[in-house]
């Protein structure tokens, strides 16, 4: 059986591997900035965070709307007839 690597590495080998890691390096540069542009904005994440709402003022038969990203969300505390 012989052995693949060389038992002594040559100026090229080194050339080789530098290059390469060069390169990794650069490959990793030019991605980061195209995978970094891929995530939500901070006002967007800003106008998802959850809200809160007090259920307990809600007086049976009432309906209340609050906004959520900028959209209605209606809330309806059912009477138990509407419920059965």
């Amino acid at each position: 059986m012989t052995s693949i690597a060389a038992p002594n590495p040559s100026r090229r080998d080194f050339l080789y591997l530098a290059t390469g890691g060069v390169a990794a390096v650069g490959v990793g540069a030019a991605v980061w900035p195209l995978v970094d542009q891929m995530n939500p904005d901070r006002s967007t994440i800003a106008a998802g965070v959850p809200i809160e709402i007090s259920l307990a003022a809600i007086a049976p038969g009432q309906i209340i709307s609050i906004f959520w990203r900028g959209k209605p969300i209606f809330i309806r505390h059912r009477t138990p007839d509407e419920i059965a």
